[in-house]
């Protein structure tokens, strides 16, 4: 009976041991603790052995991360204890003074357990120092486009990344402008010529958000965020040797830089104009910058206007040649308002904003009485052997062509004036057998008081010099000859403009 009593007890004692919750005090980190009894066997990480099946709980302290487990402690001071080490790592760092906690990613529940397991505290331990678990406190800086996230930065306050971001900015633009735009100030337009900077954005979204960081992740200081904005993560420095004559301005263009980047990166020159030392070393690494910065810059420059083409009048009172300047052609300018964008430090595009009309451009005007049109490409000869000219254009009133005969036959043959093609043959009683010759580029011959109606038909290709019918006398006549007329752009002009009439005789 004795014996019965005491088994019941034992089994009273087990029941109630498992419905007490117990919590227990714990200086490890500042992440909560969760105190529970666990009966059953639970996967992790690194694998532990089940020793014994102790009668009475055990304190037990399960480490996950990212929700798995990654093991069961028993030493509670074990994780503290490595958290101590590492802040007095950081002594004589730029790191001194950080407190360290333990990753968000992991957190601990304290149980009780009737299982004892094999105890692997150490091996724990190196995962949550070889996976960065061991943390400072710091803020994450995600660089997001379009919705993604390009690139992930842990800085150790956003008053560190803000420095570091304005430099990188100042690498651009114009540092009054920049302090003008802090504050919200108008940066009013050009009234002189010249170009100033009137604003500046980055395209990507940049968005903070306080965490933990291992001191690997960690920028150490403004300086290595300033870096990682010029350069990306990783990148090699490039060095240039001061040469005679050599200045910050020849240099930066020499390597692709802009000034103002030559003097961000370089802590032994601060200003435009300094001199430059034979044998110095430079710092010229081509900026490729994790951002994209956009600058908009305002020019407002003086444009040269050009006239319209001169205008040219024909007028019968010159002589022949003879070209009279009424009005004298003459440039305007105007001054144009333009937004130049750059992207990096390049020129990628510009938009006119504004223009202002300061002087109009005069167009020129002309009188003449001939004029050249070799430039149309069309190469010319005279419409028959042996030419004398009896009549030229405007010999009376009216004649808009000109008269040609053969000095030594009367009937001689009639020659294309240059390569073309027949467009129009036929007979009236003004102009007699005609034909109509296409010779290109806007200029069309008519060759009039033919004897017959010619050899070539409509469509058909005629070369220069080429016979194509008789000198005549038909249609409205007073002998024999041809009456050629030439038109330039569908208006008839003086034949002489663009035949060789100089290789012609005069009657």
């Amino acid at each position: 009976m004795k014996r019965k009593k005491e088994l019941i007890a034992i089994f009273i004692s087990l029941i109630l041991s498992i419905l007490i919750v117990m919590f227990f005090p714990s200086n490890i980190g500042k992440q909560a603790l969760i105190s529970n009894i666990n009966l059953s066997e639970e996967k992790s990480h690194i694998a532990q052995k089940i020793e014994y099946v102790s009668l009475e709980p055990i304190d037990v302290i399960k480490v996950y991360h990212k929700g798995n487990l990654i093991g069961i402690i028993y030493d509670s001071e074990l994780i503290q204890n490595a958290i101590d080490m590492e802040e007095a790592k950081l002594a004589g760092t730029k790191f001194e003074g950080y407190e360290i906690d333990i990753s968000s990613e992991l957190y601990i529940l304290k149980e009780k357990s009737f299982w004892k397991y094999e105890n692997k505290d150490q091996e724990i331990l190196s995962y949550i120092i070889d996976n960065n678990l061991l943390v400072v406190q710091a803020v994450r800086i995600d660089i997001v486009k379009e919705n993604d996230i390009v690139d992930t930065i842990y800085v150790k306050s956003i008053e560190e990344f803000s420095n570091a971001l304005r430099r990188f900015a100042l690498c651009f633009i114009d540092e009054k402008t920049y302090v003008a735009l802090e504050n919200h100030e108008k940066i009013l337009d050009l009234t002189t010529y010249g170009s100033q900077d009137k604003n500046i954005y980055i395209e990507e979204t940049i968005k903070a958000t306080p965490t933990g960081a291992s001191t690997k992740e960690l920028f150490a200081d403004e300086e290595a965020i300033f870096m990682y904005l010029c350069y990306g993560r990783d990148y090699q420095l490039e060095y240039y040797t001061v040469v005679e004559y050599d200045t910050i301005s020849g240099v930066a263009s020499k390597t692709g830089l802009l000034a103002k980047q030559l003097l961000a990166i370089n802590d032994d020159i601060d200003n435009i104009n300094q001199a430059l030392i034979v044998g110095q070393q430079l710092i010229v690494t081509y900026f490729t910058p994790p951002i994209t910065v956009v600058v908009e810059q305002q020019r407002l420059v003086q444009e040269v206007t050009y006239p319209t083409e001169s205008t040219y009048t024909f007028d019968m009172t010159l002589k022949r040649g003879e070209v009279v300047e009424d009005v004298a052609p003459a440039t305007g300018y105007n001054d144009a308002t333009y937004t130049d964008i750059y992207v990096n430090g390049i020129l990628t595009s510009y938009r006119q904003d504004s223009v202002v009309v300061r002087v109009e451009p005069t167009v020129g005007q002309y009188r003449y009485n001939m004029q050249d049109y070799s430039d149309r490409g069309v190469f010319f000869s005279l419409p028959v052997r042996n030419p004398v000219i009896t009549c030229d254009f405007y010999c009376y009133a009216n004649h808009h062509g000109c008269d040609f005969i053969d000095r030594y036959n009367r009937y001689g043959d009639v020659l294309a004036v240059a390569d073309g093609t027949v467009i129009r043959k036929g007979y009236n009683s003004t102009m007699g057998y005609y034909y109509y010759i296409n010779h290109s580029n806007g200029i069309i011959a008519r060759y009039l008081h033919m004897k017959t109606p010619g050899y070539k038909e409509i469509g058909d290709i005629v070369l220069r010099g080429e016979v194509i019918g008789q000198i005549g006398n038909t249609g409205r006549s007073t002998g024999p000859h041809l009456d050629i007329g030439i038109y330039i752009d569908g208006k008839l002009i003086d034949p002489c403009w663009v035949l060789p009439c100089e290789q012609a005789s005069y009657w």
